[in-house]
């Protein structure tokens, strides 16, 4: 009985030790993080706003991570073939998932992918405010004026989207909700069609980030009637800001992009990879690059504020889309 009480134990210790060697090989890994090359898929075709942009990001990155990141442009089904590659891969860090305000859009309306259950989300890169345009013609001098008519007249007044349930959408639905009026969505094929589409009095009014919208504004064929913003925006200093006007907002009016990788991955390597990425944001050559671009250069506090900020934004894109009748369309 002795004897096997003896060997027991020394079965224990040996297994005891086992155990210990498995739990340093991981973390021997994770404090050597990287030791190869990192992967970023984009959800986007190349040569894009968002994606020369993260190529500038990725440069910044190499330099304090010692190691190259590889970029690769995944466009298509609703930014599925983005999020089943990320989501497929291996929870080490090494592949890095960019998404930004218009996956949170596909996941309330389309509900294909959970992004805060299948990633984990390190910040957000930054921030793109809009502002509400009208021809230069438009009867429509203030946003009272526009708010006014619309309220008088529901239905009446069209704005301009990139289709049923799009980011645009679902954005100007909820301005015209929070304002109290009714206004008729009209679908294009892309932001430049839109805008020409004002232009040219086929529709009322459009939504557009400042860096489109600015020219047009100085140039004098368009007016910014608001800021879809709480504040004044620097760009256009003159411009009141929707709180200004007495137009609630409760929701983020901003165009934002992030990093996230998957679900399960080492907190320190999440937290190296968060440290990294907030820093590279910060650098003069990334402050220079987004400047023109009319992009903030925000980051977030910590990888949980970024997690909840993608899950607040989901909850009123999704609210909206059940008012608007639009889930799975």
């Amino acid at each position: 009985m002795n004897d096997r009480l003896i060997v027991n134990r020394r079965d224990m210790i040996g297994l005891i030790g086992a155990a210990g060697m498995g739990s340093v090989l991981p973390a021997q890994a994770q404090s050597d993080f990287p030791n190869r090359p990192l992967r970023l898929v984009i959800g986007l075709p190349a040569g894009g706003a968002a994606d020369v942009v993260m190529r500038a990001l990725a440069v910044e990155m190499e330099r304090t991570l010692k190691q190259p990141i590889v970029i690769e442009n995944k466009p298509g089904a609703l930014f599925q073939l983005a999020v089943n590659d990320v989501a497929s891969a291996p929870a080490d860090g090494y592949t890095l998932l960019h998404v930004f305000s218009s996956f949170a859009t596909v996941q309330a309306v389309q509900k294909r992918f959970d992004l805060t259950k299948q990633f984990q989300p390190l910040t957000v890169l930054g921030e793109t405010p809009s502002v509400l345009l009208v021809n230069a013609n438009s009867p429509f001098k203030t946003m009272k004026d526009l708010v006014d008519y619309g309220r008088a007249n529901p239905d009446k007044l069209t704005y301009g989207t990139l289709g049923v349930g799009s980011l645009e959408h679902l954005k100007s639905a909820k301005l015209a909700e929070e304002a109290g009026f009714k206004a008729r969505a009209i679908p294009y094929k892309g932001g430049p069609a839109m805008v020409n589409a004002v232009l040219s009095g086929e529709i009322d009014y459009t939504g557009v980030n400042i860096f489109t919208a600015k020219p047009f504004v100085d140039s004098g064929r368009m007016r910014a009637l608001a800021a879809l913003d709480k504040e004044r925006l620097k760009a256009l200093p003159d411009v009141p800001s929707v709180v200004e006007v007495g137009v609630g907002v409760t929701t983020t009016t901003h165009i934002w992009s992030g990093f996230m990788v998957r679900a399960g991955t080492p907190a320190p390597i999440v937290q190296r990879l968060y440290t990294e990425t907030v820093a590279a944001m910060n650098t003069p050559a990334m402050v220079s690059k987004l400047a023109p671009l009319g992009i903030q250069n925000t980051t977030s506090k910590s990888p949980a504020e970024f997690g909840k900020f993608i899950d607040s934004e989901v909850e009123w894109m999704a609210a909206m889309s059940k008012k608007l009748d639009l889930d799975g369309k």
